[in-house]
């Protein structure tokens, strides 16, 4: 058997029978969004790494070294984000070939102080190594409340799904990247809107961290690889099913209209394209309105775009039909969707 004929998250079952994890001290290890490690008293240690390859993650070719640099720090914080913690520390390891541009190295790393400093996250360490192709891989630790982070494993039967934004922008600005001849018949604002949304994303950490603090929240996700996959890795962790109404999914206005000149299914980005880093999150149905209102004071707006059920069954539901919802995302080992 080869690697790809499982895929990404079948050699994941296959080797997390091997690794070793003390109960003791880690209180989850893999499959969430980051590990939890047990400080002692109420303080837990929250840690994810994520890795950018040149040419499956990105593309020199529409991408220069500061947006990277603010991407590559971003999609981990994402990370930390959907648990409820707080990022602090990051260690930078760099895979570079000996040709790259000095310069190019500069602004990566510029990117990437720019997106630390803003949320107080200290970069630590690393390691450099010479490689075919760029590769960044970041390690970020944070921290949080013992009672107050936030897994993917929580949500039952009733609890409402919702999302924390507008999503598809980040797939619409891919395809307006790669499709240029595309670009003169899109409006300079929205242009600049979608392709910023997918160079330089930015992470929903202070939702997070609002949305764990209130306690109504049962289950929580980043939407790195579409809406879709993200609620089917929920109702995975948490043994239950999902019903989605498709007329309550909240596609983003400028992906919208990108899709309408190009030809293109905006509901496809939203629930496929992935990058957004919204957060989709569970909530206890009584407190659904609660958790609007602290959200809309904090000049946020949550969309509930579905219902948690016991069926164990992912379902797209329209006025006039329901289906089983395809299960788009990204799989590194499958070649693509």
């Amino acid at each position: 058997m080869k690697v790809k004929d499982l895929g990404e998250f079948g050699l994941l079952a296959k080797i997390t029978p091997f690794l070793p994890c003390d109960p003791r001290r880690v209180i989850k290890g893999i499959g969430d969004d980051a590990a939890v490690i047990d400080l002692g008293g109420d303080r837990v240690l929250v840690v994810t790494t994520d890795m950018l390859v040149e040419d499956r993650h990105f593309s020199l070719q529409y991408t220069d070294g500061w947006h990277l640099g603010i991407k590559a720090m971003e999609v981990n914080i994402s990370d930390i984000a959907a648990m409820g913690a707080v990022p602090l520390y990051a260690l930078v390891s760099l895979g570079l070939p000996p040709a790259t541009e000095v310069e190019f190295v500069e602004e990566l790393y510029r990117g990437m102080a720019c997106s630390a400093r803003e949320r107080n996250i200290s970069i630590v360490g690393g390691d450099t190594v010479r490689t075919e192709k760029i590769v960044i891989s970041i390690t970020l630790l944070g921290e949080g409340e013992k009672g107050q982070i936030v897994f993917r494993s929580g949500a039952r039967p009733g609890d409402v799904v919702a999302v924390t934004g507008p999503l598809g922008r980040s797939a619409a600005g891919l395809f307006l990247l790669q499709n240029r001849e595309k670009l003169q018949d899109v409006a300079g604002e929205i242009k600049e809107e979608l392709i910023s949304a997918h160079l330089a994303p930015r992470a929903r950490l202070r939702e997070g961290l609002i949305l764990a603090n209130s306690g109504a929240v049962t289950a929580m996700n980043d939407i790195s690889d579409g809406l879709a996959k993200e609620v089917t890795e929920i109702c995975l962790a948490s043994r239950t099913g999902c019903r989605l109404k498709k007329e309550k999914i909240p596609v983003a206005v400028a992906a919208c209209l990108v899709a309408e000149k190009t030809g293109q299914d905006p509901l496809a980005w939203a629930l496929g394209g992935g990058e957004d880093y919204e957060l989709v999150f569970t909530v206890k149905p009584e407190r659904l309105e609660e958790i609007k209102k602290v959200m809309l004071a904090a000049g946020r707006t949550i969309f509930p775009v579905g219902e948690i059920t016991g069926s164990g069954e992912i379902i797209l539901e329209s006025e006039d039909r329901e289906d089983p919802l395809f299960v788009a995302g990204y799989d590194h080992f499958k070649e693509g969707f």
